[in-house]
């Protein structure tokens, strides 16, 4: 069963949720006003769904793909200033001991 807010992968990783969602990022990759929505719910810094993401990630609308890197680069010196950040995780088991939400390896995710 599809749980996104799951903390156990088999039920947040869904095969049809993500075929699903790879057909209407394509469907909606020229989306104008779709798209145009997304980036304004971006700039909120509250985050977008994986679907919302998928679309951005598809977007064929130059204008658009230019206002997302313009976006990029502002949360990015918002949240970051002038250093450069790398995130370079080494896994070597299923487990960690840090608590990053994003990350599936986390502790409490189990």
């Amino acid at each position: 069963m599809y749980d996104a807010k799951s903390k156990k992968a088999e039920e947040f990783i869904h095969h049809e949720e993500i075929e699903e969602t790879i057909q209407w990022a394509m469907e909606n990759k020229s989306n104008y006003e779709l798209i145009s929505s997304i980036i304004s719910k971006a700039k909120a810094m509250k985050g977008v769904s994986h679907r919302e993401a998928a679309v951005l990630l598809e977007c064929d609308i130059e204008e658009l793909n230019q206002e997302m890197v313009r976006l990029a680069r502002a949360i990015k010196q918002k949240l970051y200033g002038n250093r450069i950040v790398i995130f370079a995780p080494l896994y070597l088991s299923n487990y960690c001991v840090n608590g990053c939400v994003y990350c599936p390896y986390h502790y409490q995710n189990k």
